[in-house]
């Protein structure tokens, strides 16, 4: 099944990254090589009659072609081509992997084995490398990002089977799994990552293949599919770490699993090996070496460790409730979100603050992949559903494999709620959704409530209520955005939106490369640049073209300026030189006995003002021209 390959096919990825590190071969060359033996081992497992059908059509075209003219699939396959075209048409946007993700792969790729950075921005260094070790060899192979939004594509496919394979599996009726599987999918934090290069949507596929081969390999002994079960358990948490308390319910559906691992322990111990490498786990050690922490983080600098478990649960439950009714489009949303963050500083929600430092309850326009949770539709639907059962009476649950699995999920959400402070829990917790869905679906009386063609109706609307803020995403905009802004100037009433979509379509349509303009100005011939951005500042674009320049991070040496051997040129912000060294950029240069070649403000986030730019020469750089005088 495909499923099993795509398993395989992380799995190898992520094991061909560390294990050309060792050799210090992670370049074109290895991965070339890399994919030939994978594509050896595919052909010989074939050859032994293991994995037949990975390479088969899930169904006859003919039925494919039918099932798709159903209301529930049409949408699902809308929002797939949407995403696939607008991937096509535009480069990634995603912040999180052009400020860190991105930029950490370029400085693997330059020392030919992933390291310790040590750079300014601590998250290239302590965030998990799962999805990295995927974007990797595409990165590097095709000298581009354009295709990396496939990973998430090809995930956001397989969701659906997942979930249907997952859900009956567990005990869930057919028919109820059946329509799940399709609206579950329209949640606003899988359609706006099926395009993107986020990496927190990936690690649902891998949660639904672990329950899925877990289940088979109980039923049918099988050691290979007990061994895939394992393996994709591994693969979710070294996606993120943020997954670590889903391995409770995982733990209920796999510990039967020994007695089949145990009837090859050889093999099995191997199995292990390649587990612990493609999990969250070198990655804690590597943590815990440099930094004293298996977190990366022992002092809390980014207050995201929560010292109240009360704390973290009541606020990340609002941040989640937000995200849970967030409208497709809010053209008010700043006064609203003034009017909720108002609520924090009142009381009692004060007192939450005071322990939740990055509680953060604001709306945007519309969703977006960088924080959007489930959305209005499937809270909608839910509430329904729920309402449903009310009327007509719960009729007990059918399946108490699926009651326990489902009580497990809520309990590892609320372990991850009261450990973890993030203003983007609505987003971060988007593998849970659907598990914590069970046990609302195991009820016996959701078999009515889907048969009713009210509820079939208002379903159709909710799953469609992504289909306007995709089309229309500041990073991907599939509608003429730019003579819709140009209408809406003629209507006093609309100027302040009309300006706010200007300056927001402005910013995201050079988001994926936009430092251009201070590239632009680099000396012709510079191979080493020294970056001194802020934290929540990208270096990406200096890297560009691929591979070409090298970018070294100047990161305080005891309060000290780096080392500025071998650097050519320096370029900072106003505030990354203010973050880093306190100091403004003239007497920055003036410190390295350097110039200031060029200045000028370039504007990078919607959200604050246009951050002024230096691009400074050092003395001991080899574009340094001394004053005649």
């Amino acid at each position: 099944m495909i499923y099993a390959f795509w398993i395989l096919l992380s799995t190898w990825l992520v094991c061909s990254g560390w294990v050309l590190s060792l050799l210090k071969e992670l370049n074109a060359g290895g991965y070339i090589i890399s994919m030939l033996l994978f594509g050896v081992l595919i052909l010989v497992l074939l050859r032994k009659g293991i994995g037949t059908g990975f390479f088969k059509p899930f169904y006859p075209w003919r039925k494919l072609f039918r099932r798709f003219r159903r209301p529930f699939p049409l949408i699902f396959l809308l929002y797939l081509l949407l995403n696939l075209l607008g991937g096509a048409l535009y480069a990634p946007t995603n912040y999180d992997a052009i400020c860190y993700r991105l930029p950490r792969i370029l400085h693997w790729w330059s020392e030919g084995q992933w390291h310790w950075i040590g750079g300014w921005n601590e998250r290239m260094d302590y965030s998990a490398t799962g999805m990295e070790w995927l974007m990797a060899p595409i990165l590097i192979l095709f000298k581009t990002d354009r295709p990396l939004f496939l990973i998430n594509l090809i995930s956001y496919a397989l969701l659906p089977g997942m979930i249907y394979t997952a859900f009956t599996g567990l005990g869930i009726a057919r028919r109820v799994a059946w329509c799940w599987m399709w609206i579950l999918p329209t949640a606003y934090c899988f359609v706006f990552q099926a395009g993107s290069i986020g990496n927190d949507c990936l690690a649902a596929v891998y949660l639904l293949a672990a329950v899925v081969f877990a289940m088979r390999a109980v039923r049918t002994s099988s050691w290979s599919d007990a061994a895939l079960s394992l393996l994709a358990a591994a693969l979710m948490t070294g996606t993120k770490a943020c997954n670590l308390p889903l391995l409770l319910p995982l733990a209920f559906v796999m510990i039967p699993l020994w007695r089949i691992l145990f009837l090859k322990p050889y093999s099995t111990l191997i199995l292990c090996i390649v587990a612990v490498a493609i999990s969250f786990l070198p990655n804690a050690a590597s943590n815990s070496i440099h930094t004293g922490d298996w977190s990366g983080d022992p002092f809390n600098k980014e207050k995201m460790k929560l010292s109240s478990p009360i704390a973290g649960i009541a606020g990340n439950s609002l941040q989640a409730l937000l995200g849970a009714v967030a409208p497709p489009l809010l053209p008010n949303a700043k006064s609203l979100s003034h009017k909720t963050e108002q609520l924090i500083t009142g009381t009692p929600l004060r007192g939450i603050r005071e322990h939740f430092p990055r509680l953060g309850l604001w709306l945007g326009e519309m969703p977006s992949e960088e924080g959007a949770g489930i959305g209005v539709g499937i809270t909608l639907l839910v509430l329904m559903s729920i309402m449903g059962g009310v009327f007509l009476g719960f009729g007990g649950i059918i399946s108490k494999k699926a009651m326990i699995f489902g009580t497990l999920a809520w309990v590892a959400l609320t372990v991850f709620m009261a450990k973890m402070g993030s203003e983007s829990i609505a987003r971060l917790i988007a593998p849970y959704y659907i598990v914590i869905m069970i046990p609302l679906l195991v009820l016996r009386c959701q078999g009515r409530v889907i048969r009713s063609r009210f509820w079939n109706s208002i379903a159709v609307v909710c799953m469609l209520m992504a289909a306007v803020p995709l089309l229309l995403s500041p990073g991907r905009p599939l509608l003429p955005v730019n003579f819709m802004i140009s209408y809406l100037v003629n209507f006093p009433s609309m100027t302040g939106i009309s300006e706010r979509m200007q300056r927001v379509y402005s910013v995201y349509g050079s988001r994926s490369d936009s430092l251009t303009e201070v590239r632009d100005q680099l000396p012709f011939g510079t191979k080493t640049i020294g970056f001194a951005g802020s934290g929540n500042e990208s270096e990406y674009s200096f890297w560009k073209p691929f591979p070409g320049r090298q970018v070294k991070d100047l990161k305080p040496v005891e309060g000290k300026i780096a080392d500025l051997k071998g650097v050519d040129v320096v370029l900072g912000s106003e505030m990354g030189l203010d973050d880093r060294y306190h100091m403004k950029a003239s007497e920055f240069a003036a410190r390295i006995e350097g110039k200031i070649l060029w200045q000028g403000k370039v504007d990078t986030m919607a959200s604050r003002e246009p951050m002024m730019w230096y691009v400074i020469v050092p003395s001991s750089g080899r574009y340094f021209i001394k004053d005649k005088s």
